[in-house]
């Protein structure tokens, strides 16, 4: 069995505020008398479900097309920790500190914390204050697990809320490897409702995030699923 744990790309209006979201139109068209259907795409690459990798916040850090694909977009051991936050809430070390043995062996970390049931029928507060994870939680992951954790997934639009930016940035810094000898990508605005409410050991075989690997770009939209037992 599988689910899809990333969003249709479809202007929404979820995004961040003030940034440009997705636009397509026909370039040709079996409606006006072409002999197929053709389309021209505009997206933002931090636009939907979507991976942050080193190089939006690091500027030694390797692109998206530069990450290594089947070491960094196949996860074997996902966690799925559900810490209920609402809008404006901080994730923080001491919310991971009691999972300290489940961290150390996964390499997905999947934060739940329910934000995601809002997210079409309170698009404004969604968009604009949102969970975040906090910078010194980011440190906390950073200097415990960056060599086993690859990616972190959360059902909230960034890992920074727009609620305050600052720290915000510094957590981007702290994950994308601007302190460290390594790194945890981001994958933001993660449907992680379509997992069950319940997760049992096992439940969850595997975990992909597939990105469209952009030449050059720092981040991009992701399709990611869920392999199930």
């Amino acid at each position: 069995m599988w689910k899809m744990l990333s969003y249709p790309v479809e202007d929404t209006g979820i995004n961040w505020p003030g940034c440009p979201s997705y636009i397509h139109g026909n370039v040709v068209s079996l409606a006006g008398g072409n002999n197929c259907n053709t389309s021209l795409i505009t997206l933002f690459n931090h636009f939907g479900t979507h991976i942050d990798a080193p190089n939006h916040y690091n500027p030694n850090g390797p692109a998206l097309n530069e990450v290594p694909f089947f070491e960094r977009f196949i996860y074997d051991h996902p966690f799925v920790l559900d810490l209920p936050k609402k809008a404006g809430e901080k994730i923080l070390p001491e919310d991971l500190e009691p999972y300290e043995k489940q961290l150390a062996e996964c390499d997905l970390l999947c934060i739940r914390t329910g934000f995601w049931k809002i997210r079409d029928q309170h698009k404004d507060l969604y968009n604009h204050n949102g969970p975040a994870v906090s910078a010194a939680a980011a440190k906390y992951l950073m200097d415990h697990f960056c060599g086993q954790i690859k990616a972190i997934a959360l059902d909230f639009l960034s890992l920074a809320s727009p609620s305050d930016t600052i720290d915000g940035d510094e957590a981007h810094r702290y994950m994308l490897g601007i302190h460290h000898n390594g790194y945890i990508m981001i994958i933001e605005d993660c449907n992680l409702g379509a997992l069950p409410e319940v997760i049992e050991g096992g439940d969850i075989r595997r975990i992909y995030a597939i990105p469209l690997r952009f030449s050059g770009v720092d981040s991009g939209p992701v399709t990611v699923f869920a392999e199930m037992n």
